[in-house]
């Protein structure tokens, strides 16, 4: 192994570089859980469908987690990573002013997940800063030759690549179930009263038989916000509509969402774990599935609800 005489410049590029490493390595594990909103992003941009969208998104976590190995090892940082790194960079920012432009500066980005939320802005600012870093580092580095660093590297990719399958295996039939136009499949409403988080409690009643009509709300989305005070009204003209509202989010948000959208009457409660809320609702909301003895009949958003439609199904 052969290693040259490092300036303090070339030394701290050598720190920076593993930094870099490091965020990229967080970024693609804070994608894993819960993975489906990156699945769905795929959906939404065309660019997969519903059944390709689990592989799509796992390998691109698999080539955030090469990026963040080929950087903490200092592989060809001027030759090849940091080209690869600013050209992954350069096309998030792409995606997210496009993002930006269409949707406007709200919600959560996706960059590191569920974990951190990150406006469409701040994420770009977060990549823009992460591309000044990475000229830092190419102007810093010196070249470096050591003795099965190729092998190592292509290791290491493999292993990357591979990693998120490992971590969080594909299931397609869930992936299928959550797609907007499937029914007729059984909710897992186990969830809710075998959580594995301590700070959720159990239900008041039981959802696995019988009819209802349960509402996944997120405690931050605009469009929830309107479902739940569409809810609100349906129930205070017919109290026996059998509602049951699950909600996501900080719990200081969750008293006065309570009180806002004079929620209070309706069955509902406070779910954390956006892992475990997902596999019942996906990642679309507001979702509001027709239960039927925890078959979901109909699913959709607050348009499909009206009394009519709510009496003839629960005749039905």
């Amino acid at each position: 192994m052969t290693l040259p005489k490092l300036t303090a410049g070339q030394a701290v590029s050598i720190v920076l570089s593993i930094l870099l490493g490091a965020v990229f390595l967080f970024s693609g594990y804070t994608k894993l859980y819960p993975i489906e909103p990156f699945e769905y992003t795929f959906v939404d941009l065309g660019v997969a469908g519903w059944n390709t969208a689990p592989f799509v998104a796992r390998l691109l976590i698999g080539l955030e987690f090469c990026c963040g190995a080929l950087l903490i090892i200092n592989f060809r940082l001027r030759r090849f990573t940091l080209p690869l790194v600013s050209g992954l960079l350069v096309a998030f920012c792409i995606y997210l002013t496009a993002v930006l432009i269409s949707k406007g500066n709200s919600g959560n980005c996706g960059c590191f997940g569920e974990y951190l939320t990150m406006t469409p802005l701040e994420a770009i600012a977060k990549n823009i800063g992460l591309l000044l870093l990475c000229g830092l580092i190419y102007v810093m580095t010196a070249p470096m030759e050591v003795r099965y660093m190729k092998h190592l590297a292509a290791a290491l990719c493999i292993v990357g690549l591979g990693l998120p399958f490992i971590l969080n295996v594909v299931d397609l039939q869930s992936s299928k179930n959550l797609q907007p136009e499937s029914v007729n499949y059984k909710v897992p409403l186990e969830i809710l009263y075998e959580t594995k988080n301590p700070r959720n409690t159990k239900p008041d009643i039981e959802l696995r038989t019988g009819k209802h009509i349960i509402a996944y709300l997120s405690l931050t989305c605009p469009h929830c916000k309107i479902a739940a005070q569409k809810i609100h009204v349906l129930h205070k003209e017919d109290p026996s509509i059998p509602f049951y509202i699950v909600l996501n989010g900080k719990r200081e948000l969750y008293e006065p969402y309570l009180k806002t959208y004079g929620l209070e009457d309706i069955p509902h409660e406070l779910f954390f774990g956006p892992e475990e809320f997902m596999k019942m609702s996906g990642a679309t909301f507001p979702q509001i599935l027709w239960v039927n003895n925890s078959i979901v009949e109909k699913k959709g958003g607050y348009f499909q609800l009206n009394q009519k439609t709510i009496d003839d199904w629960l005749k039905e």
